[in-house]
């Protein structure tokens, strides 16, 4: 849900933080008060295209921040535009296109084109398959698509080794032999090595320091200073802190000369060590040169060699057996996805009709709504087929895509029946409609209202709209106003109208431009009205 945007230099906004509740959330205001800005400034946080020319005469930049709650944590997109332009998702650095693709997920703008989700095939296909109950029927033949996609590429992979003939085979067989004869059983054993190296070539100088050492911490008097101040300790009870302080320097110095004695007795400085560790060495490096770079891409190599020369010793038992899998799993792959075709076409039977009910009541009789299943060329992830909404708003016009449907306010109200019969299968919280009570009034405008509230109780609904008649169904009514700062020029402000008078006002100067008695009495029926439906 969006719970907070929060605008800051854009266009005749100052600086603005815009709450945002459950339900339906409904902003009105003057023409020119600058509704407009709120959608736009929602569009850049979820990736819109913006520039300089957005920016507050005045200011170095624009900033737009939307905080919305995702899985009971606070998500954070965020927006600047001016000389240098940024993208930012918690605080992180982004671009555009990445708040686009979480946008995605999160609101559906409908009354600017670019921002029409639902015009995208695959989300209509993806709508449709939500309203026929056939999610998991989709995930079927994904699953199926995967399996048989990967009995094709191991079908590829044989009839490609079977191609390469005896020569590569026996080349493969060569290196495969020269892996095992390394023997490599560990990662790290070059690392070891090179350590063993080092030591075996100074073995001499070692032990002669290491011996230096253990003379050096018998004589330094440890043992003597302790056995000294645990005398005087017994004494004088005051030393005993310091008696045992030299009684455990005592004890690690004796520790630290038995390591040294055991290191020095595993030197080894015979000159045929070294030599055979050199040796070894150079096999591995060898080794590592040829395959990758180390000792770890050598045995992947040895694994991958072992696994492709194994299937090479019933090369044409295993080819005959990959094409039956692939086979078999095609059967699979096209009967799930006959399955799912079948319920698109009962599920779009049913939408058309319930669409078709929802646009009547919207003022918009005589138009049609269809859903045409495109074939895919092959069948896909998502089935054999995509769904392709159409239209068209009179009789005798024909049926177009939503994409190429011209009016705003009408492929607004489009999108609300759609959105209207499919709410229980849209999975996007956030749902944005503006222009949609573009050239209707009456009962249409009542009409459009409802199915809003309706939408309200499934999902976060944010609505721009001009009539008292939709907004009087509100669950939250934000004002925008329009008014001279400080400095004298106007700046657009937002403020949430929590009481029924105050309701009822905004509701009266939109039906009549003014807050007359009459108007007052018919906004408190609207909200009574609305309240009571």
């Amino acid at each position: 849900m969006l719970k907070e945007l929060r605008v800051r230099d854009l266009a005749l906004v100052a600086e603005s933080r815009v709450r945002f509740g459950p339900g339906l959330n409904l902003l009105t205001g003057e023409t020119g008060s600058g509704k407009s800005l709120i959608v736009d400034a929602l569009s850049l946080t979820l990736g819109a295209r913006g520039g300089a020319d957005q920016v507050r005469h005045g200011a170095e930049r624009a900033t737009v921040e939307g905080v919305f709650e995702s899985g009971g944590a606070a998500l954070v997109l965020q927006r600047e535009l001016g000389k240098r332009s940024a993208a930012r998702i918690d605080g992180r650095q982004a671009n555009p296109g990445q708040l686009r693709e979480l946008g995605r997920n999160l609101v559906a703008l409908h009354g600017q084109h670019e921002h029409h989700a639902l015009l995208d095939s695959d989300t209509q296909t993806e709508l449709l398959d939500g309203y026929a109950g056939a999610l998991e029927l989709r995930a079927a033949v994904a699953a199926s698509h995967g399996a048989w996609l990967g009995a094709v590429n191991k079908v590829r992979d044989l009839e490609q080794l079977r191609s390469r003939g005896q020569r590569e085979q026996e080349f493969m067989r060569w290196q495969l032999e020269e892996l095992r004869a390394a023997s490599i059983t560990r990662t790290s054993e070059d690392e070891q090595l090179s350590a063993d190296r080092l030591a075996a070539r100074h073995a001499a100088r070692l032990a002669e320091l290491g011996q230096e050492a253990i003379d050096a911490l018998r004589e330094d008097g440890v043992a003597r200073a302790a056995a000294t101040v645990r005398s005087a300790a017994e004494l004088d009870p005051r030393l005993g802190d310091q008696a045992a302080r030299l009684e455990a320097l005592q004890e690690e110095s004796s520790d630290v000369a038995a390591e040294l004695r055991r290191y020095g007795e595993l030197l080894d400085s015979d000159p045929g060590r070294l030599e055979a560790i050199e040796s070894r060495l150079s096999v591995l490096e060898g080794i590592k040169h040829k395959y990758g770079g180390s000792l770890e891409s050598a045995l992947e190599e040895l694994r991958r060699l072992e696994l492709q020369l194994g299937a090479t010793e019933d090369l044409e038992g295993a080819v005959a057996t990959a094409q039956a899998e692939r086979d078999k799993s095609r059967v699979e792959l096209e009967a799930a996805a006959s399955r799912l075709s079948e319920a698109r076409r009962g599920g779009a039977r049913r939408m058309q009709k319930a669409t078709g009910g929802e646009l009547a009541g919207l003022r918009l009789e005589g138009a049609r709504f269809e859903i045409a299943l495109r074939p895919a060329a092959e069948i896909g992830v998502s089935g054999a087929e995509g769904a392709e909404m159409m239209f068209s708003a009179n009789p005798g016009e024909p049926l177009l895509p939503l994409a190429r449907v011209a009016s705003g306010g009408e492929l607004a109200r489009v999108m609300l029946a759609i959105k209207t019969v499919g709410a229980d299968a849209d999975r996007l919280p956030t749902l944005v409609f503006d222009e949609v009570d573009a050239g209707i009034g009456g009962e249409a405008a009542i009409q459009v209202g409802l199915r809003l509230k309706a939408l309200g109780a499934r999902h976060q609904v944010l609505v721009v709209t001009h009539l008292a008649q939709i907004a009087a169904f509100a669950d939250h009514h934000l004002l925008v106003e329009k008014a001279p700062g400080p400095d004298g020029r106007n700046v657009v402000s937002v403020r949430e109208l929590t009481s029924s008078e105050d309701r009822a006002r905004e509701l009266a100067r939109m039906m009549s431009g003014g807050v007359t008695p009459k108007a007052m009495a018919r906004a408190h029926e609207l909200l009574q009205e609305a309240g009571g439906r």
